[in-house]
């Protein structure tokens, strides 16, 4: 098997020399090489920042005086005074900030560091680091319970909820909950604690994704159910009506049409955005013990306002308001005539019906580049709305529902070649009538985790899983087939004619789309010791990959991929081509499903189901430890 494939890959012109082969060069392709990589993502991570501050998320004082802010390419907490509109301090905190959490006595400060696994507490008065707590992998949402005295943190890698012990700083257990728990909601009893979870659970390719918003009982700590929503995915942040007879939540949500194709993306419907209503169970005594989901888009009928995102209820329940990250938009919703809706039309129309939003929005009101998390004041007059790619709050005048000004957070106010290709990424106005973004599909730079039917018209055919855009720069050709030579032909007419359906990006803004993409960086990888050091089954699976020739293919000298398309059997009977590129392994425990298709949902289904006949590396008489070793160092890599 091995020969057919150098073979081929001579035959398609392919650097045979790059392949690294079984003998002194694998020998050292291991620790010095991965602190190679290592070394690679923090400079691409340390350029691509670039000094910007890149708010993400904010929280109120408990007396209503102060906004604290989270940087996350500046790893700071911003305490910003909203009487004078400006920052009156900052404090570093760990590697990509992502949310903050106060305690119920506004002392303490808790401060989500994604990639050093853990969590700043921060004294609020001194605005000082007094120690930092462990958490999971990739953490993210953050909230006390009620008393103070318990954290609860979203870790997006860990797929979990880590419950702390503030008086010991201690790790009691963690609770399962979905793929990427990104948003945490301490409910307004304090009795749950609801957590939204960025990606659908791992399924079926042919088949519309589901998500799930799960809920924790504070006072057992344990998981109480697990709240089911079909046809959406990447749920966001999450608001609590205020009032027992609004007690429902909002959770902004994108709904795909992936089963569809893509190539109708000019006939509208392939991408809507909106909320889903989630009336919580057995919280009154009267209503079920199980929830009920209601889906509402927010788009209009020849305009869409992609990247709903952040959610916030004013104090007396009248208006909610919805950012929409990837048209600059904040949405102001009047709850009565949305609470009539939800009446009128039948639950089952709802998530499909583009008439919607003309009947519940009040008005929508332009903010900064990429608005993400809302803060309203306690006496609901202003909400401030972060923009995390203007490094600004906008204010908005809630009784008058006009923007008031803005508040500037600092950073540079020249806008970066690398700024302004982030910018073209997250904007949906490249797209016909504004349906989708880059990062609609590509959340936090990766996947959403499900296969799309991309170019070829008939349905069903020529579906592929999405694929990561972390770590990409060296990996050439691009797409499933390996049609594009580089990232300027992949995200230039490609984009235009079978996504955007628009002119799509001029030279200078592909310029600088393509230079954001080369420097999104990997992320740390938490299967690997800190000093590069494989364990003893990573070492036995690292020699099982060389001995089984998964090196000829996936060659670690180019990010563990050939750099070249090969037909190695494994096409579908609903794939027009049997040629496929092959993936760069790098962090490829990250990025389920697996296969162009992704009908493989692990790395052990790979092998075990999708190859059978030994198309996919020789592999039907290899024992359980082996297979449980290679799969080891694969996520080593």
């Amino acid at each position: 098997m091995r020969a057919e494939l150098t073979n081929r890959l001579q035959r398609l012109g392919a650097i045979t020399g790059s392949l690294v082969l079984l003998g002194g060069i694998a020998a050292t392709s291991g620790v010095s090489r991965l602190h190679a990589a290592q070394a690679s993502t923090q400079t691409a991570e340390n350029a691509s920042r670039e000094n910007y501050l890149t708010p993400v998320e904010l929280k109120f004082s408990p007396d209503g005086t102060k906004l604290y802010v989270v940087c996350e390419d500046d790893d700071s907490l911003l305490a910003v005074d909203v009487s004078a509109q400006r920052v009156l301090a900052k404090v570093k905190v760990g590697r990509k900030p992502k949310d903050v959490a106060v305690s119920p006595d506004g002392k303490a400060l808790y401060v989500t560091n994604e990639w050093d696994d853990t969590v700043s507490e921060i004294d609020a008065k001194s605005f000082s680091v007094r120690r930092t707590l462990p958490a999971g992998w990739g953490p993210v949402g953050v909230t006390t319970d009620r008393t103070g005295k318990v954290l609860f943190v979203a870790n997006s890698v860990g797929n979990d909820v880590s419950v702390i012990d503030l008086t010991a700083g201690v790790e009691l257990k963690r609770l399962a909950s979905w793929r990427s728990p990104h948003n945490l909601l301490l409910s307004r009893d304090g009795r749950r604690v609801y957590v939204a979870n960025m990606l659908g659970h791992l399924g079926p390719p042919n088949e519309p994704p589901v998500s799930e918003l799960t809920v924790i009982d504070t006072a057992s700590q344990r998981v109480t159910e697990r709240i089911e929503i079909p046809g959406v995915l990447e749920l966001r942040h999450i608001a609590e009506a205020p009032g027992p007879k609004r007690g429902y939540l909002l959770v902004p949500i994108m709904r795909p049409k992936n089963l569809n194709p893509l190539i109708q993306v000019a006939g509208g419907w392939i991408v809507t955005h909106g909320m889903v209503v989630v009336k919580v169970g057995g919280t009154d005594g009267i209503t079920p013990a199980k929830s009920s989901v209601t889906q509402i888009l927010l788009d209009d009928v020849d305009q869409y306002f992609a990247g709903t995102n952040g959610v916030a209820f004013t104090p007396d329940g009248r208006l909610a308001l919805v950012t929409s990250s990837e048209a600059d938009i904040v949405s102001a919703i009047d709850t009565a005539k949305l609470e009539r809706r939800l009446r009128q039309v039948p639950a089952e129309e709802l998530a499909n019906r583009l008439d919607s939003a003309k009947e519940i929005v009040a008005r929508r009101l332009e903010t900064g580049a990429n608005p993400i998390g809302i803060a309203i004041s306690h006496d609901g007059q202003l909400a401030y709305v972060v923009n995390r790619l203007g490094d600004s709050l906008t204010v908005v005048d809630i009784p008058r529902l006009q923007v008031r000004g803005t508040i500037d957070l600092g950073g540079p106010k020249e806008l970066s070649k690398l700024r302004r290709g982030e910018q073209m990424f997250h904007a949906a106005r490249f797209c016909f009538q504004g349906q989708f973004a880059c990062s609609t599909c590509h959340p936090d730079n990766h996947i959403d985790g499900v296969s799309w039917n991309l170019e070829t018209p008939q349905l069903g055919r020529d579906r592929v899983a999405n694929r990561t855009l972390r770590g990409i720069a060296e990996t050439a050709p691009y797409k499933w087939n390996g049609h594009n030579p580089d990232l300027e032909t992949q995200c230039g007419p490609r984009i235009a004619k079978f996504l955007f359906h628009s002119e799509g990006f001029n030279s200078e803004q592909l310029s600088d789309l393509v230079a954001f993409i080369k420097a999104i960086p990997l992320p740390p990888n938490r299967h690997l010791a800190a000093d590069g050091q494989l364990t003893p089954a990573q070492e036995h699976g690292r020699a099982i990959f060389y001995q089984r020739f998964c090196d000829t293919c996936h060659t670690p000298a180019t990010h563990y991929t050939a750099r070249i398309s090969f037909d190695v059997g494994t096409a579908t009977k609903y794939d027009t081509n049997g040629f496929f590129d092959v993936p760069q392994l790098d962090r490829i425990v990250q990025r389920p499903p697996y296969m162009h298709s992704g009908e493989a949902l692990s790395l052990e289904e790979l092998w075990t189901i999708y190859n059978p006949q030994d198309r996919h590396g020789v592999t039907s008489d290899m024992s359980k430890e082996d297979l449980n070793d290679l799969i080891e160092f694969l996520k080593s890599l």
